[in-house]
């Protein structure tokens, strides 16, 4: 068995697996519980002081351009809404978890994190402008879709490596790379990571298919993701190591936005990227400054 194949066999009984903190587990668990009141996830949300600065500058963003500063944890709470908290501390723990773990060398934390943020930004600009309502599950998604890259570079850097190497000398992608070397990639150890976390079900199902979207259980809330991933290579945003060409008009994520969302095939490209580095911006501001 090569290594890879190795680390996911053995995912679950890793020592020092990443572990999702227990408080955003009763974030989940509130958000989704129709009985659940303000109050009660204002009560475990104002235990974690980085959580509780992190709604609150959400809450204050230019998203919402509000007159009056919110400084009130339960007002941010209902000013948000159950989904949006849910979103923002699943983020929020995630970054957190990434930019404290030792990384390998070869492995460009900042270059990663630009390119995760920069497709669930994108993702977002799709859902809002194609008016999909996916609840930021689009979001969240194309946030974490790479998180089993950072897996290969925790418990096996020779084999990333290798990857980058092998996807860079043949001009390939990156999993096209993976499976031809190691018939693992990273969509499966990312899905594993998040079914070992207990997360939502919609978010494993983003990144274990966003490279293959046809086979999703939600096609369409995972081609909005393979479709950002996708064009947030195109504007050159961060680095996953990617080095295929192709065509997005031909792409079959793409083909299934055009027919769910009944556009013509002409639909100006364009006016998805028009705000996107600004957005991207904002998102970095909200996110990484309080995910020290």
């Amino acid at each position: 068995m090569n290594k890879v194949k190795e680390l996911y066999e053995n995912l679950a009984s890793i020592d020092d697996l990443p572990a999702f903190p227990a408080i955003a587990f009763e974030v989940i668990r509130l958000t989704r519980d129709p009985n659940t009141t303000s109050r009660n996830l204002e009560e475990v949300i104002k235990k974690d002081p980085n959580l509780v600065s992190q709604i609150l500058k959400f809450a204050n963003s230019s998203l919402y351009g509000l007159a009056r500063e919110v400084t009130s944890l339960n007002h941010a709470i209902n000013l948000l809404g159950f989904v949006q908290v849910e979103n923002i501390v699943m983020i929020s723990v995630i970054l957190s978890s990434v930019k404290k773990l030792p990384l390998h060398k070869n492995f460009n934390r900042d270059k990663f994190l630009e390119h995760s943020f920069g497709c669930g930004v994108t993702a977002k600009i799709i859902n809002n402008i194609l008016n999909f309502k996916f609840s930021s599950a689009e979001f969240s998604g194309g946030v974490i879709h790479d998180i089993g890259k950072v897996l290969l570079d925790l418990y096996a850097p020779e084999c990333l490596d290798e990857i980058l190497e092998n996807a860079f000398k043949k001009g390939i992608s990156f999993i096209d790379s993976e499976m031809e070397l190691y018939g693992i990639n990273h969509c499966q150890l990312g899905s594993k990571l998040l079914s070992i976390w207990g997360l939502p079900e919609e978010i494993i199902d983003i990144v274990e298919n966003h490279h293959d979207p046809k086979n999703a259980k939600n096609k369409l809330l995972v081609s909005v993701v393979h479709v950002a991933d996708l064009l947030t290579y195109t504007e050159g945003i961060g680095f996953g190591g990617n080095y295929a060409k192709f065509t997005l008009e031909e792409d079959e994520g793409w083909q299934l936005l055009i027919k769910e969302a009944n556009l013509s095939e002409e639909f100006d490209l364009a006016f998805f990227t028009f705000k996107l580095y600004e957005e991207i911006e904002e998102a970095k501001q909200l996110y990484f400054e309080g995910s020290k």
